[in-house]
Parts: C-alpha cells; sequence; structure tokens
C-alpha cells in the first residue's frame, strides 16, 4: 500500500487513534471487483488453517494478476480483492491493464478445478485518498464507478468478465466483447451498459489502422512528409536511412506515418510494423522473437492469417528467413534466427554458445536477414512508440541505424520526448521534431469534421484553444462533444446541440496526461496543481500565495516543470509570468484537486488580487471575477463579474462576457432579496441577451421577458424599456418585423422623459434599423437622424453601453435609407463620416457594420468595383469576431459583388454559402435580397426557371417578414424573370406592382429601374 505523502493530515479514526490522511485527489481510473464463488462453500467444515491457506492461494493470484499490469490492490476481501488501475499514479492505458488482468484471472479460474471467479470492471472519475492509522491502512475510492463495477461483478456468471460502456470506450483497440444486457444502480437510476469480455489483447492504435481508417484527414506535415518521402526514394535506391520521429503523445506521429504508407513513394516496400507497448503478457515473445515474427509476417504472411503466430509457424517463412540471415551474416546468424521463429537449432557451435553471445547473434541475424531480404524488394521498418523499448530492441535499432546505409531499408521510428527509458538514437539519425499544428490547420481540421455552422464558431474556437493544435486532443474533444450532446448531425455537417452543456475532459487524454503529471516528484507536482487554480498563465506573485512548498524552493519546482515541459514563460516584466503550454495540462491538474480543496485555493488567490493593482496585472478584474466566483465570495463575484462582462463586450469578446454575466447572476442568487439586486437581476438578465445578439445565437427561454415582468414589478420605468427594446432587437433579427416595431414604440413610450442619453438614441437607433428593413424610410430617416444628432451633442466616440458606437450603427443603417430614397451622394458622405469615427474608436462591431452598409450602398448605385474592398474587409473582420449576424448579408454581398465584375463562379459559390448560414441561424431578413442578387445572376447566364424561382420565394420570404421595400425589388425581379421567357401578362403584373411599391416607398432608385426597364420593352415593341 502506498505511503502517505508529505501533504498527510491527521484525522479521528473510527477505534479512537489519529487517522494519517493524504490529500484527497480526483481520479479517472478503472477499478476491478473480483469474487471468489462460492468461497463459503470452500471454508465449510474445515480447519481454520487450512481454509486461509485456500483461499489466500487463490487471492495471491488475484494479486499477482494486478501487480503483473501495474494495478494496486485497494482492498483484500475475505473472498475477493478491488484493484484499481491508474491510481494512485495515473496510466494512460488503465483500462486495458484492468481487462489483461481480468483475462489472466478468469483464465486461472478456468485452467483450475478448485474455484471459480466473478469480476467487474467499471471505469470513471473517483476520490481517491489513502488513510492510515496504527491498526489498519486504506487505500480509499469512492465514486459511482465503484459501485458500478461491484454490481457488474455480482451479475457475472462464473469465470466471466463484465465491464462498463466507460470502460469499453477507452480501449480503442484489442478488446473483445458482447452485448450483456444493461444494470441499474438504483430504480432512479440510468441504466449502464454492460459487456462481456471474451477477449483482451496487448495492443494500441498503429499507422496501420489509421491507414485503413476512412474519412481521416491529413493537415499540415507537409515537409515532414516530403523529407520521409525522399527517403524512402534514396532507400529504394540502395541508399538505406534510419529516421526518428519525435512528439509528444497525439501529435500526430501515427497520422504522419500512416500517410507516408499511402503515399507512391511507399508502394514498392514492404512495410513491416513492430509496435512497442508498456504491457507483456504471460507466454508473450520477448523482445527479438516479436521482431522476428513480425518481419516474417511481413514477408510471408498472407491476408487471410495475418497473426504473427500463423507467420512464424509457417516452414517456408521460416526456411526463407534462415536461408537469408545466413547468405548475409553467417551460419549461426542463421541459426539465431531459427531460433526466434521457434524451431530449436541443433547446430553444435549454437548449442555452445551462452546467453549473451545467443543474443549478439540473433541481432545479427535479424539485420542480415533484413539486409539480404531487401535485395528482392526494399524494406519499410516501422517501430512505433520507442519509448517503451527494452534492453535487446535498443540494441536490435543501434544495429539497424550502422547497418542499413547501403541497402533499400528504410527505418522509421517514433517516440515521445517526456517519457523516460526506451532508445536513444545516435547522432547518425535524422530526427524530426513534431511541432503542434498552427491555428489555421487546427481551423482546417474543425471545419472538415464539424462543417461550417455559424453556432459552432464559438465552440471552435474553444477547442482550438484547448487543443492548441494536438491532433488527438482534437479528435478526441470532438468525440466527447458529440457523445454529450453538445454537437448534433454528421461528420462535415454539426451544429449546435445541447447550449448549457459544458465541455467535457475526454477521458482518454485525461489519462494520458494525468500519467505525465503523476510522473513528477511530489513538491512540482502539488505546485503544477496549484498553478492551475490561477489559471493557463500563471502570475509568480500569486503563485506564490498559493504555493505548497516553501518560497525558497520555489524557484527549483518552476525550474524542473519548465524543463519537464510544463510551463513557458511569457512575461518577464513588470512581473515573471509562466503559461501551461497545454491547456489541456492545466485542466487535468485542475481537476486532480477536490471542489474541498479548490476553494480555499482560490479565495488565497482572490485575497493577493486584491492586493494588485491594474497597472501591473492589465487582467486583474477579470482574473477577480473568477477567483471570486469559485472562492464563493458571492459580493464580489457579482461585482466583478458584471464589470469583466462589460470589459469583454467593449472589446467585442461576446462569449467572455457572456461567461462573466452568467457568473455574476448565478452569484446573485446567494446574495439577499432586495430592491438594488433585482436591478441588477434585471440588467444581468438584459446583458447575456445583448452579447448573444452579435453572434447570431438565439436565447433559451426568454429572460427579457423575465426582465420585464420584474421591471414592472418594482416600478422600473427605464429598466422595463431596456428590457423590451431588446426584446424588439431579437424580433426584428429572426423576422417578426412588424412585432419588433411595435415593441420598439412601446419602449420610447414607456421611457418618456426619462432614463439616460443612453436608452433614448438606442431605442432611436433600433426603431430606425427597424424601419429601413421595414421600407417606411422616410419614418425611419427621421428617427435614425433624431438619434445621430444626440449622439454627436453628447458624445461622438461614445457608445452609451451599445454593442456598437451610436454615431457608426446609425449612419449605417441612415446610408441605407437615404440610398433608397435616391440620396445617394449624402448617403455616401455620412457613413465615410461614421466610418472615420469607428475606426478612430477602433470598435469591430462598428467597423463592420459601416463597412457593409456603405457596400450596400454602392451596390444599389452599381458601383460594385468601390463595394469590394468593403465587403473583404467586413467578411474579414466578421469571421475573426464571430460576428455572426452580419455574415450572411455580408457574404452574400460579396458574392454578388464578385460576380458582377467578373467572377461569376466563385460569387455563385458565395451566395450560395451565404444563404445556407442564413437559414441555419434562422435569420429571414437578409435572405429576400440575396435571392433577389441570385435572381439577377442566373438571368444574365439565361437560368430563366432558376431566376424566377429565386425571385419568387424571396417574395414569398419578404411577404411572410414584411419587408416592403424587398418586396418590391422581388416583384422588379420576377418582371424581368417573366420577360426573358415570354411570360409578358406576368411580367406586367409585377412591373406594376414593383411601380407602385417604389412610388409608395419614395424608393427612387427602384423606380429609375422600373421606369428604365418599360423604356426598354415599349422600344421592342408592344406588349400586352
Amino acid at each position: 500500500m502506498p505511503a502517505p505523502n508529505a501533504g498527510s493530515t491527521a484525522a479521528d479514526s473510527p477505534d479512537g487513534g489519529a487517522a494519517l490522511r493524504n490529500s484527497a485527489e480526483r481520479k479517472v481510473v478503472t477499478i476491478l471487483f473480483a469474487d471468489i464463488v462460492e468461497s463459503s462453500s470452500m471454508v465449510s467444515g474445515r480447519d481454520p488453517e487450512e481454509a486461509d491457506q485456500t483461499l489466500l492461494t487463490i487471492l495471491q493470484i488475484l494479486t499477482d494478476a494486478v501487480g503483473r499490469y501495474g494495478g494496486t490492490v485497494a482492498q483484500v476481501l475475505g473472498d475477493g480483492i478491488m484493484a484499481v488501475f491508474g491510481a494512485p499514479s495515473a496510466l494512460e492505458d488503465h483500462a486495458l491493464r484492468a481487462c489483461l488482468a481480468a483475462q489472466d484471472i478468469a483464465r486461472s479460474a478456468i485452467d483450475s478445478d478448485e474455484f471459480k471467479m466473478r469480476i467487474g470492471i467499471s471505469s470513471g472519475e473517483v476520490v481517491a485518498q489513502i488513510i492510515e492509522t496504527g491498526v489498519w491502512t486504506d487505500y480509499r475510492t469512492v465514486g459511482e464507478t465503484v459501485h458500478v463495477a461491484a454490481k457488474l461483478q455480482q451479475r457475472a456468471q462464473p469465470n466471466s468478465v463484465l465491464l462498463s460502456r466507460e470502460t469499453l470506450d477507452l480501449v480503442p483497440k484489442g478488446l473483445t466483447v458482447r452485448p450483456a444486457g444493461t444494470l441499474r444502480l438504483s430504480a432512479t437510476a440510468e441504466p449502464v451498459s454492460a459487456f462481456a469480455l471474451e477477449a483482451a489483447r496487448a495492443m494500441r492504435l498503429t499507422a496501420m489502422d489509421l491507414l485503413s481508417a476512412e474519412g481521416t484527414l491529413f493537415v499540415g506535415r507537409r515537409p515532414e512528409l516530403a523529407v520521409l518521402t525522399g527517403a524512402l526514394r534514396q532507400a529504394e535506391r540502395g541508399r538505406g536511412a534510419c529516421a526518428i520521429l519525435v512528439g509528444e503523445a497525439g501529435i500526430g506521429k501515427s497520422r504522419l506515418t500512416g500517410e507516408l504508407m499511402r503515399s507512391p513513394e511507399a508502394e514498392p516496400f514492404i512495410a513491416t510494423i513492430w509496435p512497442q507497448f508498456p504491457i507483456r503478457r504471460l507466454g508473450d515473445p520477448d523482445d527479438l522473437e516479436a521482431a522476428a515474427r513480425c518481419l516474417a509476417l511481413a514477408v510471408c504472411g498472407t491476408a487471410d492469417d495475418p497473426s504473427p503466430d500463423a507467420a512464424a509457424g509457417d516452414g517456408v517463412a521460416v526456411a526463407r528467413l534462415t536461408a537469408a540471415a545466413t547468405r548475409n551474416g553467417g551460419e549461426l546468424a542463421g541459426e539465431a534466427m531459427r531460433e526466434l521463429l521457434g524451431q530449436p537449432s541443433v547446430h553444435p557451435l549454437w548449442q555452445g554458445l551462452d546467453p549473451a553471445q545467443k543474443a549478439d547473434f540473433s541481432v545479427e541475424g535479424l539485420v542480415a536477414a533484413i539486409r539480404e531480404l531487401s535485395v528482392e524488394r526494399p524494406l519499410l521498418i516501422l517501430v512505433e512508440d520507442a519509448h517503451w523499448t527494452r534492453g535487446l530492441t535498443n540494441r536490435l535499432l543501434d544495429a539497424l541505424a550502422e547497418g542499413v546505409e547501403d541497402a533499400r531499408v528504410f527505418v522509421l521510428v517514433t517516440s515521445r520526448p517526456d517519457t523516460p527509458g526506451g532508445w536513444s538514437a545516435p547522432d547518425s539519425v535524422h530526427t524530426i521534431a513534431l511541432e503542434p499544428l498552427e491555428p489555421l490547420q487546427a481551423d482546417e481540421f474543425l471545419d472538415h469534421w464539424l462543417g461550417h455552422s455559424p453556432s459552432l464558431a464559438d465552440l471552435k474556437a474553444r477547442v482550438a484553444t484547448q487543443s492548441q493544435g494536438v491532433p488527438l486532443y482534437l479528435e478526441e474533444s470532438l468525440r466527447t462533444l458529440e457523445t454529450t450532446g453538445v454537437i448534433v448531425g454528421s461528420p462535415g455537417r454539426y451544429s449546435l446541440g445541447k447550449t448549457d452543456a459544458r465541455m467535457v475532459l475526454p477521458a482518454t487524454v485525461h489519462g494520458l496526461l494525468a500519467s505525465r503529471i503523476d510522473a513528477l516528484d511530489p513538491g512540482p507536482r502539488r505546485v503544477l496543481m496549484h498553478a492551475a487554480v490561477i489559471g493557463t498563465s500563471v502570475d509568480l506573485g500569486l503563485l506564490r500565495a498559493v504555493s505548497p512548498i516553501p518560497a525558497a524552493d520555489l524557484p527549483a519546482a518552476l525550474a524542473r516543470l519548465e524543463q519537464s515541459g510544463f510551463f513557458a514563460r511569457s512575461r518577464l516584466l513588470p512581473n515573471l509570468e509562466l503559461t501551461f503550454r497545454h491547456a489541456l495540462v492545466q485542466e487535468v491538474a485542475y481537476a486532480t484537486l477536490t471542489k474541498r480543496e479548490r476553494q480555499p485555493l482560490h479565495g488565497r488567490v482572490l485575497h493577493a488580487l486584491r492586493r494588485r493593482s491594474d497597472r501591473n496585472l492589465p487582467n486583474r478584474a477579470e482574473l477577480i471575477a473568477h477567483h471570486a466566483f469559485y472562492a464563493e465570495d458571492w459580493p464580489l463575484a457579482c461585482a466583478y463579474g458584471r464589470r469583466a462582462g462589460r470589459r469583454a463586450e467593449m472589446r467585442c469578446k461576446h462569449f467572455d462576457a457572456g461567461r462573466f454575466y452568467e457568473q455574476a447572476l448565478k452569484a446573485l442568487d446567494h446574495l439577499p432579496d432586495t430592491r438594488r439586486n433585482t436591478q441588477r437581476r434585471i440588467d444581468l438578465w438584459v446583458g447575456i441577451p445583448l452579447v448573444l445578439l452579435p453572434q447570431g445565437r438565439q436565447l433559451a427561454g426568454d429572460p427579457l421577458e423575465e426582465a420585464r415582468d420584474m421591471a414592472l414589478g418594482i416600478g422600473d420605468r427605464i429598466r422595463y424599456a431596456r428590457a423590451t427594446s431588446l426584446k424588439a432587437s431579437f424580433q426584428w433579427v429572426y423576422g417578426v418585423l412588424d412585432g419588433a416595431i411595435a415593441l420598439s414604440r412601446s419602449a420610447l413610450d414607456h421611457l418618456g422623459n426619462q432614463g439616460t442619453m443612453e436608452l433614448r438614441i438606442q431605442g432611436l437607433m433600433r426603431l430606425g434599423g427597424m424601419l429601413v428593413d421595414k421600407g417606411h424610410f422616410p419614418e425611419a430617416q427621421e428617427k435614425l437622424e433624431e438619434a445621430r444628432t444626440l449622439a454627436l451633442a453628447h458624445a461622438p466616440r461614445a457608445r452609451f453601453g451599445l454593442t456598437a458606437v451610436a454615431v457608426a450603427i446609425t449612419a449605417a443603417y441612415q446610408g441605407r435609407c437615404l440610398a433608397e430614397l435616391g440620396r445617394d451622394d449624402e448617403a455616401v458622405r455620412v457613413m465615410l463620416h461614421a466610418l472615420d469615427i469607428a475606426e478612430e474608436v477602433g470598435h469591430a462591431f462598428s467597423v463592420s457594420s459601416v463597412k457593409v452598409h456603405l457596400a450596400l450602398v454602392h451596390i444599389i448605385g452599381e458601383r460594385f468595383a468601390e463595394a469590394l474592398p468593403l465587403l473583404k474587409d467586413a467578411v474579414t473582420i466578421t469571421e475573426a469576431t464571430r460576428l455572426h449576424i452580419f455574415q450572411p448579408i455580408t457574404l452574400g454581398a460579396l458574392g454578388y459583388a464578385i460576380a458582377r465584375t467578373g467572377g461569376a463562379t466563385e460569387g455563385a459559390r458565395l451566395l450560395n454559402a451565404s444563404l445556407e448560414q442564413a437559414h441555419i441561424l434562422n435569420h429571414s431578413l437578409p435572405r429576400p435580397r440575396i435571392l433577389n442578387w441570385m435572381s439577377d445572376l442566373a438571368l444574365e447566364t439565361a437560368q430563366h426557371d432558376t431566376a424566377i424561382g429565386c425571385a419568387a420565394k424571396a417574395l414569398g420570404i419578404a411577404t411572410d417578414a414584411g419587408q416592403l421595400s424587398e418586396q418590391g425589388w422581388s416583384h422588379f425581379a420576377l418582371a424581368q424573370a417573366f420577360t426573358a421567357v415570354g411570360q409578358h401578362r406576368e411580367a406586367m403584373e409585377h412591373l406594376a406592382a414593383a411601380e407602385t411599391m417604389s412610388r409608395q416607398l419614395s424608393m427612387m432608385p427602384l423606380a429609375d429601374r422600373c421606369r428604365a426597364f418599360r423604356r426598354c420593352l415599349a422600344a421592342s415593341g408592344p406588349v400586352t
């Protein structure tokens, strides 16, 4: 049983003595319960000593199996054991190890007539702690996983193993199982799927598995692949080489080697794979025997029976490889190869060699056989995971590195840099270090697997940040997101599912990273875990406040963590700051701490933060908000959550703003129910939707209606007006135009002469924008001019709490309104002035809004070349800041402008993409205009049916949404399209409707187009 660490504490034990406890930790482990069947009958009527010896003999078999695979026997019961795999020290393959141990136990029982076993296995998170008294020591694990394993053991048939779905999911290769029904821990619990273990093998996914996988995406690594394919070409010509790919776990070594094996340069080669593994089962071949069998399989094996045993037992394979070794290395090399393949040598010289000499000749025999076989056909030898190689394999790799330079052989080795032991490559071996994917490559990966739904933009950013370019972390994160329902759909076409679901750390990644953390010495390990409380960036001053070791020892511990690749220095002045090299390492280290331990640590960080200033800690407000929330200092969490949210909103970091606002709202639940706190709650219920709007995300529930009701309840007309105005904005965006206008008017009416300048400008601006989309241009111009005048008079560069600079956004709507009224020069002048202000302030939302609307003015005036640069800038801004609300109209306008300036194919692609985005976002308002542009382009290419269909669809959507101006343009598009196919009566009806609407709405550009079209028709002959 492991001894308690230096962090142990004393507590009262049940027997009245002092119990010594180490710090409890959260661990992802696999639990194994093994129980002797009918143990009572085995001891019934027998002498106690004899019964004890009988049971101890069986228990020894159980404990030996657990120890063989790195498990810990946590409890030894009278007739069974409970074992833990993955604690106290984490193991990346804990689930497979438990299954291998269970298989050995079950086979021992099957081979014996004296006892039978029932075994249950489950994987998941537990709290683990060593408790020691003078009487007993217990490795205590608590959690649902323990109970599931116990239930599975009870349900298992004699001499069988049942395991949970969670265990099965953690072993991607090596298990053969069959479904075995479900079980429940209680009447109200969810059912747990059970599986019967039929076979377990110590295996890992290899490059060959990736080679045969479908739908895989190879991203980046082109320079490295070019180096490797060049080495293959040289090897084929007789200039062999050895290379080693070095990179952390999951970085893509197997993916790169799989792509190499798929390349045309690899086709002439016979590929032999020697996968290394840290687990060895009883009866497994030794290192050199395994290499010989893999070589026999590659050279002589068949697809019908690819097992190494089949190839090794084949007399033809033994004869061929023995002859090859003999020709190139001599008689004893040949005899060594014969023995490696399972046929004892009777050669007298071989019989006289000692074990060390036989090992030397075995290495020489393998190298000789490889060299000789390469004469017939070149060989590609892949040694995966060489950080787990042992003595003789290391000697074999050394010999190959020196012995293939003049042979048609390429040896490719993969290894991790952070794992002790394994093969150390000599200087002559070419080393290729793999780094994480670049951000653009990670984006390409995520777009390929998730698709392009705008609803996933924030999620993609979080996954990319969390995974930091490590392909395995990306893949496992996506798999977990699908399993937990955060994303729904199919590869390439996912969309956001549960909006309230949190991102869960993949259990596979947890085990991988936890094993690295647990390999540290106790002091640096605890420093790492305490640093994780601070965040991914760790200020040294804050770390001193929570350091678990004396201040004098801290520099040495940090140096060790930097050397081990956990930290990197990110800032020296004004104070030293370290950054976790991987965000997931920080997450795993933090997750290892119990919630009971985290809270006081957050409190100590909070106390240190309050003594610091913003000057030397620029993100102090955000840090205080975060640590106050998790320290459960509710007044500070509420105050700083609101402050941090406003700061994030100002920088267009809408997701962060929403997170801070939600934390402040939760903090309010713990504060007294006063009028001031009610007002704060209303402000937050308004603030959260306000940051959702630019992202194109819809509300969950109706917090704005709750805010309105609560404001009415306390008689707060100002807050009622604010919530009503924002609710109008949501209805506006999602096409409920008449309802939005009514709500907006109501908000202004309730405001009356009260309220702030901010609210009045906000209300007028929103109402003006809605009236523009409605087509009521004269009234829209009146409201917008009033808002603009107020904003210019008070503070032209202020945002007044809005999501955009008031002058800029007002001018954007005003410019489009003026353009539709035929006042083109005035529209451009107003918007250029607003653009100067927006760019001076540097607010992305405002700049993007003005550029999009200015481009629309140019498109109305048919100045497409002038619209292009504005739209390209706007696309860049909206993508970078994830302003999804503007993306459909921006992409559509860009596509139309490109098509009208000669890029028909690219323009059509962008128009289709914009229409799909509008559909995904459920934004109806931009769709009529996009469809009319598509109709116009289809007409130019004589796609008359498409032109009619697009324009008719645009008219239907505009009519449903109440967009009068878009109805006018749709009627005009239909008039043109019907004329092109000779349906003159329909054409004239739509033209007359367009003319009527242009007069009613004072739309001069539309009226001019209608007149020009009539003149064109008149010139071509009479029309009935």
